[in-house]
């Protein structure tokens, strides 16, 4: 079930897809990149949205994955879920559409990570994948890893999405009557895997970084799909560009935009501001 995020048929690609309960439906947002990569180092300044039955996430995506027949999945997650956002979930997907392969995890935090911005890394190479939560190392998979070594096979894209699942046991009861909710993204940037030849001899060179100061189309698009065990559809309406923030918003349907609760639009504010780690 906890791998379903991305599952079976889009609707962007013209096939339906049986949704969930009517009673439940809402509206979510992704976005997703227009580029794919394989390899690559993502660091990711972001307050996760967190009501009970929902699912906020950063990861990577081998595009094809659902198309299922010859096509393999290729997956690297971390997701925040509703049932307790004292922590969150990695994982990798690898196998098929059919019979995938599964690795999830979960984290605890002392910290609320829908209270407060967090920085979260994920670093892919032919050699490992490595999670980290604010500086602090929290998973590595050795390149020995069966998964690892299925990852190399294909490039992909990055992505982030806000949804509400239709399983309580993994990510607890949904009711639509909770919404809204928002996921906020103050930065990410993006480092290319160049063994031995980055700054100090180091594997990583920095590519771009994106403080969404404004919707860059070059980069990113906006999801307007579903999927199966997902109550919403996603919409661009729920995808904004705002007070130097990428804002993801869950809404009852009708109620799209990205107001998400807060008076006046204000919406909370990272103290780290623009400042990246080094």
């Amino acid at each position: 079930m906890k791998t379903m995020r991305t599952l079976l048929t889009m609707l962007a690609l013209g096939a339906g897809v049986a949704m969930a309960s009517p009673k439940k439906a809402c509206s979510g947002a992704e976005l997703y990149s227009l580029g794919t990569v394989k390899y690559g180092r993502w660091e990711v300044r972001m307050l996760a949205g967190a009501k009970s039955g929902t699912v906020s996430s950063f990861f990577t995506y081998y595009n094809n994955s659902h198309e299922g027949g010859i096509e393999p999945w290729r997956e690297i997650d971390i997701e925040i879920l509703g049932k307790n956002p004292k922590g969150f979930q990695t994982n990798l997907i690898t196998g098929t559409a059919k019979e995938r392969k599964t690795s999830d995890k979960f984290h605890p935090t002392e910290a609320d990570l829908s209270k407060t911005f967090h920085t979260y890394v994920l670093e892919w190479t032919p050699d490992s994948i490595v999670y980290e939560l604010d500086g602090k190392r929290i998973r590595t998979y050795p390149a020995s890893d069966s998964q690892v070594i299925d990852l190399r096979s294909k490039p992909q894209s990055w992505r982030m999405n806000l949804w509400a699942s239709a399983w309580p046991d993994w990510s607890g009861p949904f009711e639509v009557k909770s919404l809204p909710t928002c996921q906020m993204i103050n930065w990410i940037r993006f480092s290319e895997y160049t063994p031995r030849k980055g700054p100090g001899g180091s594997n990583w060179t920095e590519v771009w970084v994106d403080d969404f100061d404004t919707f860059d189309d070059t980069r990113w698009g906006k999801g307007s799909w579903g999927f199966e065990g997902n109550y919403a559809m996603f919409t661009p309406a729920n995808l904004d560009v705002r007070a130097g923030m990428a804002i993801l918003a869950l809404t009852r349907q009708g109620e799209e935009g990205i107001g998400c609760g807060y008076a006046r639009g204000m919406f909370p504010e990272d103290p780290m501001g623009r400042n990246y780690p080094r």
